[in-house]
């Protein structure tokens, strides 16, 4: 898929194959590669909304082509990830010098409205065919360069060998132990609206570090480093007793409430998952009944069956599962005829542009009726604006979230906003 700004959306396996390409080229005897990842996109978002983050990345991608000129190509991995790619380099500097653009054209500001929005690129690099002899392991060291870049708060690393002896890049980039001790670590809760009454019925619990060095540190920068660690089962069990400690005294005021909480890929897959779970449950006593694990959707075609067996025993205890990220992943439909799932959450990329783009709208009406025909809830994720709440609700979504509600707010704060404001509209009717 090519965007407005030519650069293309690519995943991984399509990127090796681009770089063999290039090198099959006769004209081409060396290629550099520059792996990004834009920070500061979670607090754009919140700020100026999914439709204001967008228009960041759009010009970030425009700017990228600049930089390319006619010696490489620029592809869009994921959202917020980018790879560049150029043609015969005369040394590492050439690479260097790429990066040092990119972190300029990355750096300035785009103009939102009155407001102005920046975001900070971080980059690693390396050269095939030296040091890298292949596409993967291009790739590879990039990471591991990437991974030290934003270990040590550099703008770019170029990779050099002691990165792959060190072992650095397969280590998490901060200790979670320390982080949890120390209180670094807090949740935001996002409500969840019943879209035909416009009530209260759920939240869903979100991470956020508070570094003491760095201040906010939004989960697309941690996140990632945490979920391939050993730190992931730590975080899932800080998660569950925060979130469901808190979630107590919330059921007793509002007994439809659900409290929903992200499940990592390895969460899923963890045989220690279910006990995790149990012992939060109960410490807590938070019903079973009234917990939402979510799944994103790509998780499910890992390993079908181990998720099934997972997925089915949490479900036989009385928690919800609700699978993130819907229409994103590469799913099939067999997989919802046989996995235990209550909800669907329809992503965003669909929701957002489904008032004004009439091709997105008629893909959110078939998302909403298929979950049916399953017999699924069906949440609709950033929801921005009324026009975007309408159209869902229109469709036939029967729960939404997005900014139009509330950005996450730590609990105190929801509790003020949402549960008090629950009780008093529930007394005022009474």
């Amino acid at each position: 898929m090519t965007s407005d700004t030519d650069v293309s959306y690519f995943r991984f396996s399509l990127l090796l194959k681009e770089i063999d390409n290039m090198r099959c080229n006769p004209d081409v005897s060396t290629v550099a590669m520059a792996l990004i990842q834009l920070d500061g996109m979670e607090e754009i978002n919140e700020r100026f909304g999914y439709l204001g983050g967008d228009k960041v990345l759009k010009e970030f991608a425009g700017r990228l082509n600049e930089v390319v000129a006619h010696n490489g190509h620029a592809f869009e991995i994921t959202g917020t990830s980018f790879a560049l790619l150029i043609a015969n380099p005369l040394h590492e500097g050439d690479a260097v010098s790429g990066a040092e653009k990119i972190a300029r054209i990355a750096s300035e500001p785009v103009l939102i409205g009155t407001g102005k929005a920046r975001v900070h690129a971080r980059m690693g690099l390396s050269i095939l065919p030296d040091p890298a002899a292949t596409a993967e392991e291009l790739l590879r060291q990039c990471e591991l360069a990437l991974s030290a870049a934003r270990r040590h708060g550099e703008t770019y690393r170029v990779f050099t060998p002691n990165l792959s002896d060190t072992g650095e890049g397969s280590k998490s980039w901060f200790d979670v132990d320390a982080a949890i001790e120390q209180g670094e670590f807090e949740l935001h809760y996002q409500p969840k609206i019943h879209l035909r009454t416009g009530c209260l019925i759920g939240a869903e619990a979100l991470i956020r570090w508070q570094s003491p060095h760095a201040g906010t540190i939004p989960p697309s920068y941690f996140m990632p480093d945490i979920t391939s660690s050993e730190g992931v089962r730590k975080m899932l069990k800080f998660v569950l007793s925060a979130a469901l400690g808190q979630g107590v005294s919330w059921i007793g005021r509002i007994p439809e409430f659900t409290l929903a909480v992200n499940l990592a890929p390895k969460n899923v897959i963890d045989a220690e998952l279910f006990s995790v779970v149990e012992n939060a449950l109960e410490e807590s006593g938070f019903p079973a009944d009234r917990l939402v694990l979510e799944v994103s959707e790509d998780v499910l075609i890992q390993d079908e069956q181990t998720i099934h067996i997972q997925l089915n025993k949490l479900r036989t205890r009385g928690i919800r599962i609700a699978i993130d990220d819907f229409g994103t992943g590469h799913s099939s439909l067999a997989t919802y005829k046989s996995l235990p799932v209550d909800q669907v959450k329809i992503d965003q990329a669909f929701v957002v542009p489904s008032p004004s783009n009439e091709r997105d709208r008629r893909i959110v009406a078939a998302m909403v009726q298929l979950a049916h025909a399953f017999d699924l809830e069906v949440v609709a994720e950033g929801i921005e604006d009324a026009d975007i709440m309408q159209t869902v609700l229109a469709i036939g979504c029967e729960i939404g979230e997005g900014f139009h509600f509330s950005h996450p707010i730590p609990a105190a704060q929801f509790e003020q906003e949402w549960i008090e404001h629950f009780d008093r509209a529930r007394g005022e009717t009474a």
